[in-house]
């Protein structure tokens, strides 16, 4: 008896040690499978405009746009918040017409074979204070939204609980907190569908640096998200709706700015926790005002897109052709988008733009001082390989400036150069090495 209950036993663990890993691998799978995504901004959480939900914001052909461009998947941002009462048992209207607008984006996505993410989005503003009488409403309603599309193919559709928790300005949340607080919503939601994958993040905005010391929740379904807006007075500048207000004028790199150094920070601490935990993550939202000169967004984008080339990792843009509009003019095609966004995030077909990590031999190095250049300071290339080799400097749309043949252990190059985004490409022995220069 003891041996056939010790036999159970182990299958039982081997069981949901299968249904455990299957699932991580759906999760898993289905983040990749986002790859290149945009955010149907300023629409269906937009309640603050007067067509609100509006019928015309976005079409069908917006999305067959994007489609063209190369976007493979789409995040839906809902006010769910404005259609849910505050009083109990919080009826849910699923007459509103923000309903019908969400079906009619479904009907889209599986017309024209996109992925999508129903996200909720503004309205809730959730504290320490008060997120246990919130909770019940908040579970409530993910009950609603699982149980009206748990139809949906899991594979293509995703629901994301909660938009950007714990915002600093809504008032302090606490990840254990947050983390009861998803908890029970992902149990309503499981009540109806076990299959779709769910999307959550840490408090503090869902900012690359939350991830510091955040704990992945227990449910093995789940894929993580995060938002870059760092350095956030460059991205946000001129912007009279945020708060506080960042005045235009500032370029990236800036040496002065101190918000700078949270943007190679957010990378790293996604990517070490990444590496720790083993779990899906995506990168949400991103997006660089339309107020920035156009340098300084290149130099933005080019950085960004290095990363996401490095990392692997999909991502959602912020937003299509409004306030951080990749796009040069009204029209929305392959002439009018910004070359080096079309470039860096490998759009309308453009495959041009490579990952700068090294790939040079383990036995070759090459280090280049400094990385962060003052205009006119010669760059000095130091490495182990003394026969010759091609070093050549290229902007960051990829015109050549400078090409030397070069030997030795140690060589300069020249940098009259006016301020930005450089990348030093250096061949040896059929490999190539690209280092990332910037000159202010």
């Amino acid at each position: 008896t003891i041996k056939s209950c010790c036999s159970l036993f182990f299958l039982l663990v081997l069981l949901l040690a299968h249904t455990y890993t299957h699932a991580q691998s759906n999760a898993q799978n289905r983040c990749n499978a986002f790859g290149k995504g945009q955010n149907l901004s300023n629409w269906l959480e937009a309640t603050w405009d007067n067509t609100w939900p509006s019928t015309t914001r976005y079409t069908k052909w917006h999305l067959q746009k994007m489609k063209e461009a190369g976007i493979q998947s789409l995040r839906l941002p809902i006010q769910f918040a404005k259609i849910t009462d505050t009083i109990a048992p919080y009826n849910v209207d699923e007459n509103h017409a923000l309903f019908s607008r969400i079906d009619t984006v479904i009907a889209w996505c599986n017309e024209l074979d996109m992925m999508l993410i129903i996200d909720n989005h503004h309205g809730w503003q959730i504290t320490n204070s008060n997120w246990r009488t919130q909770q019940q409403r908040f579970a409530h309603l993910w009950s609603v939204v699982a149980k009206r599309y748990q139809y949906l193919d899991p594979n293509r559709f995703t629901f994301e609980l909660l938009n950007e928790p714990g915002i600093p300005s809504n008032g302090a949340l606490d990840n254990d907190s947050l983390s009861s607080l998803l908890t029970v919503a992902i149990d309503s939601i499981r009540q109806h569908t076990t299959a779709h994958s769910i999307i959550v993040s840490p408090s503090f905005g869902s900012w690359g640096l939350a991830y510091e010391s955040y704990t992945p929740l227990a449910d093995s379904n789940l894929i993580y998200t995060w938002h870059l807006y760092d350095p956030i007075n460059f991205t946000h500048q001129g912007f009279s709706w945020n708060t506080p207000f960042y005045p235009a004028g500032l370029t990236y790199p800036s040496a002065g700015n101190v918000y700078e150094p949270a943007l190679a920070l957010s990378w790293q601490h996604i990517v070490q926790w990444k590496n720790t935990y083993n779990k899906p993550i995506f990168l949400g939202e991103f997006g660089v005002s339309h107020f920035a000169d156009a340098q300084s967004k290149c130099n933005w984008i080019e950085y960004v897109g290095t990363q996401i080339l490095q990392h692997n990792i999909s991502w959602f843009y912020w937003d299509w052709a409004i306030d951080f509009s990749m796009f040069q003019s009204g029209s929305i095609d392959k002439d009018s988008i910004t070359p080096c966004f079309k470039r860096a995030l490998r759009l309308y077909g453009d495959t041009s733009f490579t990952s700068i990590q090294n790939s040079s031999g383990e036995n070759i190095s090459f280090t280049t001082f400094p990385t962060l250049l003052h205009k006119g300071t010669p760059l000095l290339i130091e490495t182990n390989y003394e026969k010759e080799y091609t070093a050549e400097l290229l902007n960051i749309i990829g015109n050549s400036l400078a090409k030397k043949q070069l030997s030795g252990f140690k060589n300069t190059i020249e940098t009259n150069l006016p301020s930005g985004l450089y990348f030093l490409f250096i061949e040896v022995e059929k490999q190539r090495i690209v280092k990332r220069i910037v000159i202010q």
